[in-house]
Protein backbone atom coordinates (compact mmCIF):
# COMPACT_ATOMS: atom_id res chain seq x y z
CA UNK A 1 0.00 0.00 0.00
CA UNK A 2 1.24 3.84 -0.95
CA UNK A 3 -0.78 5.28 2.50
CA UNK A 4 2.31 7.40 2.37
CA UNK A 5 1.39 9.02 -0.39
CA UNK A 6 -1.82 10.65 1.31
CA UNK A 7 0.39 11.93 3.83
CA UNK A 8 2.71 13.94 1.24
CA UNK A 9 -0.47 15.60 -0.19
CA UNK A 10 -1.88 16.45 3.29
CA UNK A 11 0.87 18.42 3.99
CA UNK A 12 1.12 20.19 0.85
CA UNK A 13 -2.57 20.85 1.65
CA UNK A 14 -1.83 22.41 5.24
CA UNK A 15 1.23 24.04 4.55
CA UNK A 16 -34.67 -1.09 6.14
CA UNK A 17 -32.86 -1.38 3.24
CA UNK A 18 -32.27 -1.94 -0.46
CA UNK A 19 -33.58 -3.90 -2.98
CA UNK A 20 -32.94 -7.84 -2.57
CA UNK A 21 -30.65 -8.80 -5.19
CA UNK A 22 -27.41 -11.66 -5.46
CA UNK A 23 -24.73 -9.90 -4.14
CA UNK A 24 -22.12 -13.19 -4.88
CA UNK A 25 -18.72 -12.68 -6.38
CA UNK A 26 -15.12 -11.48 -5.13
CA UNK A 27 -15.97 -7.61 -6.18
CA UNK A 28 -14.33 -7.27 -9.23
CA UNK A 29 -17.79 -6.49 -10.78
CA UNK A 30 -19.79 -4.30 -8.32
CA UNK A 31 -19.69 -1.41 -10.99
CA UNK A 32 -22.52 0.54 -11.32
CA UNK A 33 -24.03 1.61 -14.72
CA UNK A 34 -22.57 4.29 -16.39
CA UNK A 35 -24.38 7.64 -15.78
CA UNK A 36 -24.54 11.12 -16.76
CA UNK A 37 -23.97 12.82 -13.89
CA UNK A 38 -23.55 12.60 -10.08
CA UNK A 39 -27.09 14.26 -9.81
CA UNK A 40 -30.17 12.35 -8.91
CA UNK A 41 -31.50 10.80 -11.87
CA UNK A 42 -35.35 11.61 -11.20
CA UNK A 43 -36.68 14.34 -8.75
CA UNK A 44 -39.64 11.40 -7.51
CA UNK A 45 -39.59 11.42 -3.51
CA UNK A 46 -37.27 8.31 -2.39
CA UNK A 47 -36.01 7.44 1.08
CA UNK A 48 -32.28 6.21 1.71
CA UNK A 49 -31.41 4.38 4.63
CA UNK A 50 -28.22 5.11 6.03
CA UNK A 51 -25.89 3.13 8.84
CA UNK A 52 -24.05 4.46 11.29
CA UNK A 53 -20.88 2.56 12.48
CA UNK A 54 -20.48 4.10 15.78
CA UNK A 55 -23.79 5.37 16.78
CA UNK A 56 -24.00 7.57 20.02
CA UNK A 57 -24.41 10.62 21.77
CA UNK A 58 -21.25 12.09 20.75
CA UNK A 59 -21.69 11.67 17.38
CA UNK A 60 -25.39 10.81 16.20
CA UNK A 61 -26.44 14.05 16.60
CA UNK A 62 -24.31 15.62 14.31
CA UNK A 63 -25.37 12.97 11.57
CA UNK A 64 -29.09 14.16 12.23
CA UNK A 65 -28.11 17.85 11.44
CA UNK A 66 -26.07 17.06 8.32
CA UNK A 67 -29.06 14.94 7.12
CA UNK A 68 -31.36 17.55 8.25
CA UNK A 69 -29.96 20.54 6.19
CA UNK A 70 -29.43 17.71 3.17
CA UNK A 71 -33.15 17.07 3.07
CA UNK A 72 -33.76 21.05 3.08
CA UNK A 73 -31.47 21.23 -0.14
CA UNK A 74 -32.46 18.18 -1.82
CA UNK A 75 -36.11 17.59 -0.70
CA UNK A 76 -36.96 14.60 -2.80
CA UNK A 77 -34.67 12.85 -0.74
CA UNK A 78 -35.12 11.36 2.73
CA UNK A 79 -31.96 10.03 4.92
CA UNK A 80 -33.55 7.30 7.15
CA UNK A 81 -30.55 7.37 10.34
CA UNK A 82 -29.94 3.82 11.69
CA UNK A 83 -27.26 4.06 14.81
CA UNK A 84 -25.11 1.08 15.09
CA UNK A 85 -23.16 0.74 18.25
CA UNK A 86 -19.38 0.00 17.80
CA UNK A 87 -18.94 -3.37 18.81
CA UNK A 88 -22.17 -4.68 16.97
CA UNK A 89 -21.54 -2.98 13.67
CA UNK A 90 -19.48 -6.11 12.18
CA UNK A 91 -21.90 -8.47 13.26
CA UNK A 92 -24.89 -6.58 12.09
CA UNK A 93 -23.25 -5.83 8.39
CA UNK A 94 -22.19 -9.12 7.82
CA UNK A 95 -25.77 -10.72 8.43
CA UNK A 96 -27.18 -7.86 6.47
CA UNK A 97 -24.84 -8.92 3.55
CA UNK A 98 -25.24 -12.64 3.83
CA UNK A 99 -29.18 -11.89 3.65
CA UNK A 100 -29.00 -9.15 0.50
CA UNK A 101 -30.37 -6.69 2.78
CA UNK A 102 -28.05 -4.13 3.29
CA UNK A 103 -28.41 -0.46 3.39
CA UNK A 104 -28.31 2.48 0.44
CA UNK A 105 -25.47 3.52 2.46
CA UNK A 106 -23.38 2.72 5.44
CA UNK A 107 -20.32 4.58 7.27
CA UNK A 108 -17.31 2.28 6.71
CA UNK A 109 -14.10 1.67 8.18
CA UNK A 110 -11.15 1.81 6.13
CA UNK A 111 -10.69 -2.20 7.30
CA UNK A 112 -13.83 -3.45 6.25
CA UNK A 113 -13.78 -1.99 2.76
CA UNK A 114 -11.89 -4.95 1.37
CA UNK A 115 -13.96 -7.61 3.08
CA UNK A 116 -17.51 -6.13 1.97
CA UNK A 117 -15.76 -5.87 -1.44
CA UNK A 118 -15.14 -9.24 -1.84
CA UNK A 119 -18.11 -10.09 -0.25
CA UNK A 120 -19.81 -8.92 -3.53
CA UNK A 121 -21.79 -5.68 -1.23
CA UNK A 122 -20.21 -2.34 -2.45
CA UNK A 123 -20.68 -0.25 -5.53
CA UNK A 124 -17.87 1.26 -7.14
CA UNK A 125 -18.08 4.65 -7.42
CA UNK A 126 -15.68 5.31 -10.35
CA UNK A 127 -18.65 6.65 -12.51
CA UNK A 128 -20.10 9.04 -9.93
CA UNK A 129 -16.80 10.30 -8.93
CA UNK A 130 -16.25 11.02 -12.53
CA UNK A 131 -18.79 12.99 -12.85
CA UNK A 132 -18.74 14.67 -9.51
CA UNK A 133 -17.52 18.36 -10.43
CA UNK A 134 -16.02 18.47 -7.09
CA UNK A 135 -14.05 15.59 -6.92
CA UNK A 136 -10.84 17.24 -7.08
CA UNK A 137 -11.31 18.60 -3.62
CA UNK A 138 -11.04 15.04 -2.55
CA UNK A 139 -6.97 14.65 -1.23
CA UNK A 140 -6.12 12.66 -4.66
CA UNK A 141 -3.52 10.38 -3.12
CA UNK A 142 -6.22 9.52 0.09
CA UNK A 143 -8.66 8.55 -2.82
CA UNK A 144 -5.51 6.53 -4.31
CA UNK A 145 -5.03 4.81 -1.29
CA UNK A 146 -8.34 3.33 -0.69
CA UNK A 147 -7.99 2.19 -4.14
CA UNK A 148 -4.86 0.23 -2.83
CA UNK A 149 -7.73 -1.83 -0.70
CA UNK A 150 -8.90 -3.94 -3.33
CA UNK A 151 -7.76 -5.85 -6.50
CA UNK A 152 -9.80 -4.21 -9.14
CA UNK A 153 -8.63 -0.65 -7.54
CA UNK A 154 -11.90 0.83 -7.98
CA UNK A 155 -13.09 3.13 -5.18
CA UNK A 156 -15.41 1.54 -3.17
CA UNK A 157 -15.68 4.16 -0.07
CA UNK A 158 -15.56 8.11 -0.37
CA UNK A 159 -13.44 9.10 2.61
CA UNK A 160 -14.57 12.00 5.30
CA UNK A 161 -12.07 11.66 8.09
CA UNK A 162 -8.01 11.27 8.66
CA UNK A 163 -6.71 9.48 12.18
CA UNK A 164 -4.02 9.71 14.24
CA UNK A 165 -3.15 8.25 17.81
CA UNK A 166 -1.40 10.10 20.23
CA UNK A 167 -1.04 9.88 23.86
CA UNK A 168 -3.77 12.36 26.00
CA UNK A 169 -2.54 13.18 29.29
CA UNK A 170 -3.21 15.31 32.47
CA UNK A 171 -1.10 18.01 32.41
CA UNK A 172 -2.20 18.98 36.50
CA UNK A 173 -1.38 15.68 37.33
CA UNK A 174 1.90 15.55 35.64
CA UNK A 175 3.11 19.07 36.39
CA UNK A 176 2.21 18.30 40.73
CA UNK A 177 4.86 14.80 40.29
CA UNK A 178 7.41 17.17 38.62
CA UNK A 179 7.40 15.72 35.33
CA UNK A 180 6.77 16.57 31.09
CA UNK A 181 4.74 15.36 28.46
CA UNK A 182 6.30 11.95 27.74
CA UNK A 183 9.24 12.38 24.96
CA UNK A 184 10.38 9.37 24.67
CA UNK A 185 9.42 5.86 25.43
CA UNK A 186 11.88 5.69 28.37
CA UNK A 187 9.68 8.79 29.68
CA UNK A 188 6.38 7.02 29.07
CA UNK A 189 7.21 4.07 31.23
CA UNK A 190 8.77 5.99 33.90
CA UNK A 191 5.90 8.57 34.05
CA UNK A 192 3.13 5.48 34.38
CA UNK A 193 5.51 4.34 37.22
CA UNK A 194 5.23 7.67 39.08
CA UNK A 195 2.01 8.51 38.80
CA UNK A 196 0.89 5.05 40.08
CA UNK A 197 -0.89 5.78 43.71
CA UNK A 198 -2.58 2.19 43.57
CA UNK A 199 -3.49 2.71 47.49
CA UNK A 200 -5.74 5.79 46.25
CA UNK A 201 -6.83 3.72 43.01
CA UNK A 202 -4.80 6.69 41.11
CA UNK A 203 -3.60 5.11 37.89
CA UNK A 204 -0.70 6.52 35.55
CA UNK A 205 -2.01 4.16 32.50
CA UNK A 206 -5.18 3.07 31.31
CA UNK A 207 -5.10 0.79 28.52
CA UNK A 208 -7.52 -1.05 25.77
CA UNK A 209 -7.47 -4.67 26.42
CA UNK A 210 -11.04 -5.44 24.78
CA UNK A 211 -12.57 -4.23 21.43
CA UNK A 212 -10.26 -2.17 19.27
CA UNK A 213 -7.27 -3.10 21.30
CA UNK A 214 -4.91 -4.64 18.01
CA UNK A 215 -5.36 -1.62 16.10
CA UNK A 216 -4.01 0.82 19.26
CA UNK A 217 -1.52 -1.93 20.02
CA UNK A 218 -0.26 -2.09 16.27
CA UNK A 219 0.44 1.61 16.78
CA UNK A 220 2.33 2.00 20.05
CA UNK A 221 4.05 -1.49 19.04
CA UNK A 222 5.90 0.11 15.65
CA UNK A 223 6.25 3.31 17.19
CA UNK A 224 8.46 2.06 19.70
CA UNK A 225 9.97 -0.52 17.18
CA UNK A 226 10.74 2.03 14.94
CA UNK A 227 9.79 -0.44 11.66
CA UNK A 228 8.16 0.93 8.96
CA UNK A 229 7.00 -2.06 7.34
CA UNK A 230 4.33 -4.64 8.47
CA UNK A 231 5.93 -7.29 6.05
CA UNK A 232 9.60 -8.07 4.68
CA UNK A 233 10.37 -8.31 1.46
CA UNK A 234 9.97 -11.82 1.01
CA UNK A 235 6.13 -11.50 2.81
CA UNK A 236 7.70 -12.10 6.17
CA UNK A 237 5.37 -10.30 8.60
CA UNK A 238 7.47 -8.24 11.15
CA UNK A 239 5.16 -8.13 14.09
CA UNK A 240 6.63 -10.33 15.67
CA UNK A 241 10.34 -8.62 15.32
CA UNK A 242 12.37 -8.88 18.73
CA UNK A 243 11.86 -5.36 19.37
CA UNK A 244 8.11 -5.81 18.79
CA UNK A 245 8.67 -8.41 21.10
CA UNK A 246 10.16 -6.37 23.91
CA UNK A 247 7.94 -3.50 23.77
CA UNK A 248 5.15 -6.31 24.13
CA UNK A 249 6.35 -7.34 27.52
CA UNK A 250 7.06 -4.23 28.75
CA UNK A 251 3.58 -2.72 28.05
CA UNK A 252 1.75 -5.68 28.99
CA UNK A 253 3.49 -5.70 32.38
CA UNK A 254 1.83 -2.32 33.19
CA UNK A 255 -1.70 -3.69 33.31
CA UNK A 256 -3.04 -4.03 37.14
CA UNK A 257 0.36 -2.58 38.18
CA UNK A 258 0.12 0.74 36.51
CA UNK A 259 -3.53 0.47 35.06
CA UNK A 260 -6.75 -0.41 36.33
CA UNK A 261 -7.51 -4.41 36.69
CA UNK A 262 -11.05 -3.75 34.26
CA UNK A 263 -8.60 -2.34 31.53
CA UNK A 264 -8.56 -6.08 30.21
CA UNK A 265 -12.13 -5.79 28.73
CA UNK A 266 -12.21 -2.01 28.31
CA UNK A 267 -12.99 -1.07 25.08
CA UNK A 268 -13.30 3.17 23.38
CA UNK A 269 -16.19 3.95 26.12
CA UNK A 270 -14.78 2.52 29.41
CA UNK A 271 -11.48 4.02 28.48
CA UNK A 272 -12.45 7.30 28.23
CA UNK A 273 -14.62 6.87 31.26
CA UNK A 274 -11.63 6.13 33.42
CA UNK A 275 -9.41 8.65 31.97
CA UNK A 276 -12.18 11.43 32.50
CA UNK A 277 -12.70 10.65 35.88
CA UNK A 278 -9.31 10.96 37.11
CA UNK A 279 -8.43 7.45 37.46
CA UNK A 280 -5.89 7.20 35.14
CA UNK A 281 -3.64 10.18 33.75
CA UNK A 282 -2.33 9.00 30.14
CA UNK A 283 -4.25 6.79 27.56
CA UNK A 284 -3.84 6.49 24.28
CA UNK A 285 -6.63 7.21 21.53
CA UNK A 286 -7.07 8.98 18.41
CA UNK A 287 -7.73 12.23 17.70
CA UNK A 288 -11.19 11.68 17.84
CA UNK A 289 -11.79 11.47 21.33
CA UNK A 290 -10.26 15.17 21.97
CA UNK A 291 -14.41 16.30 22.09
CA UNK A 292 -15.13 13.54 24.81
CA UNK A 293 -12.02 14.20 26.91
CA UNK A 294 -12.37 17.95 26.35
CA UNK A 295 -15.81 17.47 28.17
CA UNK A 296 -15.04 15.32 30.42
CA UNK A 297 -11.64 17.52 31.72
CA UNK A 298 -11.79 21.15 30.56
CA UNK A 299 -8.98 22.61 28.48
CA UNK A 300 -6.29 23.02 31.54
CA UNK A 301 -6.81 19.16 32.52
CA UNK A 302 -6.02 18.00 28.53
CA UNK A 303 -3.15 18.03 26.70
CA UNK A 304 -1.66 15.36 24.20
CA UNK A 305 1.40 14.55 22.66
CA UNK A 306 2.36 12.40 19.57
CA UNK A 307 4.09 9.37 20.15
CA UNK A 308 7.68 9.09 20.44
CA UNK A 309 10.09 8.03 18.36
CA UNK A 310 12.08 4.46 18.62
CA UNK A 311 15.16 4.66 20.62
CA UNK A 312 17.07 5.22 17.35
CA UNK A 313 15.32 8.05 15.97
CA UNK A 314 12.71 6.68 13.65
CA UNK A 315 9.60 8.62 13.73
CA UNK A 316 6.77 5.28 11.85
CA UNK A 317 2.79 6.47 12.77
CA UNK A 318 -0.45 4.86 11.46
CA UNK A 319 -3.34 7.00 9.66
CA UNK A 320 -5.76 6.15 7.56
CA UNK A 321 -9.33 7.07 6.29
CA UNK A 322 -12.86 5.75 6.77
CA UNK A 323 -15.54 7.34 4.99
CA UNK A 324 -18.82 6.43 3.20
CA UNK A 325 -20.22 3.60 0.82
CA UNK A 326 -22.96 2.70 -1.49
CA UNK A 327 -24.35 -0.65 -0.98
CA UNK A 328 -25.17 -2.73 -4.01
CA UNK A 329 -28.60 -3.28 -3.29
CA UNK A 330 -29.41 0.19 -3.60
CA UNK A 331 -32.47 1.16 -5.48
CA UNK A 332 -30.72 4.30 -6.03
CA UNK A 333 -27.28 5.14 -6.25
CA UNK A 334 -27.30 8.39 -7.89
CA UNK A 335 -29.43 9.85 -4.92
CA UNK A 336 -27.15 7.88 -2.73
CA UNK A 337 -24.07 9.80 -4.29
CA UNK A 338 -25.69 12.67 -4.22
CA UNK A 339 -25.56 11.96 -0.51
CA UNK A 340 -22.02 10.96 -0.32
CA UNK A 341 -21.08 14.06 -1.97
CA UNK A 342 -22.88 16.55 0.30
CA UNK A 343 -21.15 14.65 3.26
CA UNK A 344 -17.80 15.12 1.64
CA UNK A 345 -18.22 19.39 0.34
CA UNK A 346 -15.69 21.14 2.60
CA UNK A 347 -18.76 22.68 5.11
CA UNK A 348 -19.50 19.01 5.76
CA UNK A 349 -16.47 18.11 6.38
CA UNK A 350 -15.10 20.90 8.40
CA UNK A 351 -18.41 20.97 10.97
CA UNK A 352 -18.26 16.96 10.96
CA UNK A 353 -14.30 16.69 11.71
CA UNK A 354 -14.64 19.42 14.01
CA UNK A 355 -17.36 18.00 16.10
CA UNK A 356 -15.05 15.12 16.69
CA UNK A 357 -12.32 16.34 16.59
CA UNK A 358 -10.69 14.53 13.48
CA UNK A 359 -8.76 15.33 10.48
CA UNK A 360 -10.35 16.57 6.99
CA UNK A 361 -9.99 15.24 3.65
CA UNK A 362 -11.22 17.62 1.67
CA UNK A 363 -8.37 20.16 0.67
CA UNK A 364 -10.56 23.05 0.86
CA UNK A 365 -11.70 21.93 4.74
CA UNK A 366 -7.97 21.32 5.36
CA UNK A 367 -7.40 25.26 5.37
CA UNK A 368 -10.63 25.87 7.72
CA UNK A 369 -9.81 27.63 10.90
CA UNK A 370 -10.89 24.66 12.62
CA UNK A 371 -8.00 22.75 11.24
CA UNK A 372 -5.58 25.87 11.55
CA UNK A 373 -6.77 26.22 15.52
CA UNK A 374 -6.16 22.66 16.56
CA UNK A 375 -3.13 22.02 17.70
CA UNK A 376 -3.67 18.45 17.73
CA UNK A 377 -3.77 18.58 14.10
CA UNK A 378 -1.05 21.10 13.14
CA UNK A 379 1.56 18.74 15.62
CA UNK A 380 0.25 15.54 13.38
CA UNK A 381 0.46 17.77 10.31
CA UNK A 382 4.27 18.47 10.94
CA UNK A 383 4.64 14.77 11.42
CA UNK A 384 3.09 13.91 8.30
CA UNK A 385 5.31 16.53 6.12
CA UNK A 386 8.21 15.00 7.48
CA UNK A 387 9.84 13.49 5.01
CA UNK A 388 11.59 11.07 7.51
CA UNK A 389 8.23 10.29 8.46
CA UNK A 390 7.11 6.38 7.54
CA UNK A 391 3.71 5.73 7.73
CA UNK A 392 3.27 1.59 8.32
CA UNK A 393 1.78 0.30 5.21
CA UNK A 394 -1.11 -1.89 8.10
CA UNK A 395 -2.62 -4.79 5.75
CA UNK A 396 -6.13 -3.71 5.89
CA UNK A 397 -6.43 -4.95 2.58
CA UNK A 398 -6.64 -8.12 3.28
CA UNK A 399 -10.54 -9.19 3.58
CA UNK A 400 -10.11 -11.41 6.62
CA UNK A 401 -7.81 -8.73 8.31
CA UNK A 402 -10.78 -7.74 10.22
CA UNK A 403 -11.44 -10.74 11.67
CA UNK A 404 -8.48 -11.56 12.29
CA UNK A 405 -8.46 -9.30 14.80
CA UNK A 406 -11.32 -9.91 16.51
CA UNK A 407 -11.47 -13.36 16.63
CA UNK A 408 -8.21 -14.50 17.04
CA UNK A 409 -5.73 -11.29 18.39
CA UNK A 410 -8.24 -9.72 20.39
CA UNK A 411 -9.02 -12.38 22.69
CA UNK A 412 -5.38 -13.44 22.61
CA UNK A 413 -4.26 -10.00 23.77
CA UNK A 414 -6.27 -10.48 26.91
CA UNK A 415 -4.57 -13.76 27.43
CA UNK A 416 -1.31 -12.02 27.28
CA UNK A 417 -2.56 -9.28 29.83
CA UNK A 418 -3.64 -12.26 32.50
CA UNK A 419 -0.18 -14.23 32.16
CA UNK A 420 -1.87 -17.43 30.16
CA UNK A 421 0.38 -16.43 27.06
CA UNK A 422 3.52 -15.29 26.18
CA UNK A 423 4.30 -12.10 24.14
CA UNK A 424 6.04 -14.88 22.00
CA UNK A 425 3.38 -17.00 21.56
CA UNK A 426 1.19 -14.40 21.19
CA UNK A 427 2.86 -12.10 18.00
CA UNK A 428 4.23 -15.67 16.41
CA UNK A 429 0.61 -16.72 16.33
CA UNK A 430 0.04 -13.04 14.73
CA UNK A 431 2.66 -13.26 12.32
CA UNK A 432 2.01 -16.68 11.28
CA UNK A 433 -2.01 -15.79 10.67
CA UNK A 434 -1.15 -12.82 9.05
CA UNK A 435 1.43 -14.36 6.77
CA UNK A 436 -1.23 -16.68 5.45
CA UNK A 437 -3.65 -14.30 5.01
CA UNK A 438 -1.09 -12.45 2.72
CA UNK A 439 -0.53 -15.62 0.96
CA UNK A 440 -3.97 -16.23 0.05
CA UNK A 441 -4.62 -12.47 -0.68
CA UNK A 442 -1.67 -12.78 -3.03
CA UNK A 443 -2.72 -16.41 -4.84
CA UNK A 444 -6.36 -14.53 -5.22
CA UNK A 445 -5.13 -11.40 -7.01
CA UNK A 446 -3.13 -13.44 -9.96
CA UNK A 447 -5.79 -15.54 -10.84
Amino acid sequence: MKIALAMTCISMTIAGCGTKQDTAGNGTDSQAKPVESAAPASKEKVTLTFWDDNAGPNRTPFYQEMFKKFEEKYPNIHVEYVGVPQQSYKQKFDVAIASNDTPDVGAVANNYVSDFTAKGALLALDPYLDKWSDKDKMIPSVVNFIRTLVPDKKLYMLPNTLYMDLFWYRPDLLKQAGLNPPGTWDDFFKDVEKLTDAGKSQFGYSMRGGTGSINQLTTVMYSYSGIPNYFDQNGKSTVNDPKNVEFLKKYAALYKKNTPTSDITNGYKEMVAEFGSGATAIVQHNFGSYNDNLKALGEDKLAGVLLPKSSDGKQVVITQPNGYSIFKNSKHPAEAFQLLSYLASSDMQTYWNQNIGQMPTNQDSMTSDYVKNSKHLQEGSKILADSSTKVLDVPVYLPDYAGLLTQQLEPNFQKVLSGTMTAEEFLNGWAKAIEKSKQDYDKMIKK
